[in-house]
């Protein structure tokens, strides 16, 4: 069986939406610059449930959010070191990307987008909330990703965006930190989210001792909601 084949079956165990991308041509969104070298990634997504979400923003919700957040995060982070073990073990390169971790002097950003490689990969599409939309599971959803220089097979279209008119989630942003503006690759990220007002909310959550985490952005999208 070929690496490829191999990768396709853990990730279809593992996750619940994943894709093999060609990121080559947009280093830009590769924070860390020694990481450009890199020139396919392994996507892979982790479904937050409905239920931490839907009662947001009530208190023991909110616990229950970041609760599941966290795990979320953790259990992304096992996978795609899993992930970069198998790829090495062939004898190729691979970066298991953390899915949470925010650099120091860096405009409050990680070390990739792992949303814009999910949108590379044909998993969604980037809203006027700056989150990944999925036709599956809305916004609903952690992503993470795996760099590697192992040629993957890739044969998905990134989608275009199926926002429309909708601005709920900006109309809902208790930070108003929304512009109303689409997703435009090459659009410097603050055109569109002002990420520092998310971090005064934070901020504010925090000092009323409740979770350092909102959420109404994802909870309130559509396309995340009950069919």
């Amino acid at each position: 069986m070929s690496l490829n084949s191999l990768l396709d079956a853990y990730c279809r165990d593992n996750v619940s939406l994943y894709s093999f991308v060609c990121i080559r041509g947009f280093e830009d969104f590769i924070v860390d610059e020694s990481l450009r070298k890199y020139s396919y990634a392994v996507s892979i997504g982790i479904r937050v449930p409905d239920e931490v979400l839907d009662d947001l923003p009530d208190k023991i919700a909110e616990v229950e959010y970041l609760n599941a957040y966290n795990r979320i995060n953790e259990r992304l982070n096992v996978v795609s070191k899993e992930i970069e073990d198998m790829i090495t073990g062939y004898g190729y390169g691979a970066r298991a990307v953390n899915s949470s971790l925010i650099l120091p002097n860096a405009n409050l950003e990680g070390e990739v987008s792992h949303k814009f490689i999910a949108h590379l990969g044909g998993l969604g599409w980037i809203g006027k909330s700056c989150l990944l939309i999925t036709p599956e599971f809305g916004p609903r959803i952690r992503w993470s990703s795996v760099l590697t220089d192992y040629p993957l097979t890739t044969n998905r279209k990134s989608l275009k965006s199926r926002c429309g008119s909708c601005s709920v989630c900006v109309d809902s942003c208790p930070a108003g930190a929304f512009k109303n503006v689409e997703f435009r690759v090459g659009d410097d990220r603050s055109v569109r989210y002002d990420a520092y007002a998310c971090k005064k909310r934070f901020e504010k959550l925090e000092s009323e001792n409740r979770p350092r985490l909102c959420g109404i952005c994802v909870k309130v999208c559509p396309w995340g909601q009950k069919k």
